[in-house]
């Protein structure tokens, strides 16, 4: 206790340097623990604080090559252009965001890329959309990115363009129907149109249990009218009285290999009744 109140003046005037000290060299030390303690009670309280990172852009799926089966990456499809892409494993992704820009020839240009869909995340392995609105001929560019659980967005993946061809009929695919034979000569007949810009057909043949009977990459055989054919070699083994699907892709503008543009007829049927 102080004895009287110069004791204390005196005493106060005596401290006065080491409180100036520690505040100077002490206080933000101590501001910034608070700030972590504040931080820590925050958490705890159940309160969530953002996360500012970004997640990573998605990664689409290879192509594969026009006989490879089954196919991959983006390609033709009956109803539309097909696209592919792997899941971003380890990232708490809440949605995949799919933008879409159109290539026109005449100017030689790319429209802005816009929003086509917003898709929730899901837990397969692999993702994938048709895109059936577009018109045929006609390049598209798309570009994906990622949405996390936060909402922030990732940039955005790498582009991947791709055009439709108009496709074969099922109409003029001979046979097709499951009472529909196909005799030893295992021929099969479908009407194109040569004006169209098509440079390879792929035939495939599978089982009616979908499992790959024969795939094959060939040019037309035909350029004068609207009537092919193809063949199937007798190497190929095919049940008697079994039903198999049948289709046909067509490939254009390869690049590497790789067509980037298409088409992907509807499956036809027939009944194999032996050679």
């Amino acid at each position: 206790m102080f004895k009287s109140n110069e004791d204390f003046t005196l005493s106060t005037y005596s401290i006065l340097p080491i409180l100036k000290i520690f505040y100077r060299y002490w206080s933000p030390t101590i501001y910034i623990v608070l700030i972590q303690f504040s931080i820590f009670n925050f958490h705890s309280c159940g309160i969530d604080v953002e996360d500012p990172t970004q997640p990573t852009p998605p990664v689409w799926v290879q192509k594969s090559l026009p006989d490879e089966w089954p196919e991959r990456g983006i390609d033709a499809h009956e109803f539309g252009i097909y696209l592919e892409w792997a899941p971003n494993s380890g990232e708490n992704i809440s949605a995949y965001l799919i933008f879409r820009a159109e290539y026109f020839d005449q100017n030689d240009s790319l429209s802005d890329y816009e929003l086509l869909t917003r898709l929730e995340s899901e837990s397969s392995a692999l993702l994938e959309y048709i895109d059936t609105d577009i018109q045929l001929r006609t390049y598209f560019n798309y570009k994906l990115k990622t949405e996390d659980m936060t909402g922030n967005l990732s940039d955005y993946s790498d582009s991947r363009s791709y055009s439709l061809l108009p496709t074969v009929q099922l109409s003029t695919m001979v046979p097709n129907g499951p009472i529909d034979k196909l005799d030893g000569a295992r021929q099969l007949r479908w009407n194109y149109g040569y004006d169209i810009e098509m440079e390879t057909y792929c035939l495939t043949i599978t089982t009616d249990g979908n499992e790959l009977v024969w795939r094959e990459v060939f040019n037309p055989g035909n350029y004068t009218s609207a009537v092919e054919s193809w063949t199937i070699p007798v190497s190929v083994s095919l049940e008697p009285d079994e039903v198999y699907k049948w289709r046909i892709d067509t490939g254009a503008q390869y690049i590497d290999d790789f067509e980037t543009a298409g088409s992907e007829s509807p499956w036809a049927t027939f009944l194999f009744v032996g050679e």
